[in-house]
């Protein structure tokens, strides 16, 4: 019996240790973190290309698919290795074309430099469908948004009913220029009141009148003087 009790309070000593021991509620051991998977590329299958330009405004083109406006907010990330077709352009100037081959990791610079070659028109007006003529020739009608030569024209905008507006414009190439027209309605013809002589209803019937008497007195005359015979002359008649 005393042998069988000191296993048991042995026992019982060895659980009460174990369960108030620091090391029974400790943390079970973290497992070492895992590298996190990334989507992007490596930095060498990277490239990036800028694109600068003076022409504030120019709409930016990658492979034929429009990227933003100058100037651009960052450059362009592209895929190392692979060429690429830029074009910069807006109205009134010559588009600007060039190819670039990404390098990995490195970054390639496109200034592109545009040509003004021809000016914005756009007129607004307030008949619809006036006719526009630009140095004598018909360019389309109101309103009116297209690329004119540059240089100084006569401008000239009209519509059946309306009084024509004519001016002097002076066109400048990479140049944008609106005008707003009003025609004014052709006016009515001015009816006067005649208070002369010639407006009297009886001064142009005495006129009638007088001409009336001359024809007349003209047949008379036309037709020579009369003669009578003899017998008549002197009142006695012939009898046989």
């Amino acid at each position: 019996m005393p042998a069988r009790r000191s296993i048991a309070a042995a026992t019982l000593v060895g659980l009460l240790l174990m369960t108030f021991s620091p090391l029974a509620w400790a943390a079970p051991p973290k497992k070492p973190p895992t590298k996190p998977v990334s989507g992007d590329a490596p930095a060498s299958d990277q490239a990036t290309i800028t694109v600068s330009s003076l022409t504030r405004g120019a709409k930016v083109y990658l492979n034929d698919a429009e990227v933003g406006e100058v100037p651009l907010k960052a450059p362009l990330k592209v895929k190392a290795g692979e060429t690429y077709a830029i074009r910069v352009q807006k109205r009134g100037y010559a588009p600007y074309m060039d190819t670039v081959m990404a390098g990995g990791g490195q970054n390639s610079e496109v200034e592109a430099d545009l040509v003004p070659t021809m000016g914005v028109l756009r007129i607004d007006c307030n008949v619809l469908r006036a006719r526009v003529t630009l140095a004598g020739k018909p360019i389309g009608m109101t309103p009116f948004d297209g690329d004119v030569a540059p240089g100084k024209h006569e401008l000239r905008i009209g519509a059946p009913g309306y009084v024509q507006d004519t001016r002097e414009l002076q066109i400048d190439a990479g140049q944008e220029q609106a005008l707003t027209i009003t025609l004014s309605p052709v006016p009515a013809p001015v009816v006067q009141d005649d208070s002369s002589v010639f407006s009297r209803w009886w001064f142009w019937t005495a006129v009638g009148a007088v001409v009336v008497g001359g024809v007349t007195a003209g047949v008379l005359a036309s037709q020579g003087p009369r003669h009578v015979p003899a017998a008549e002359a002197d009142g006695h008649v012939q009898l046989p």
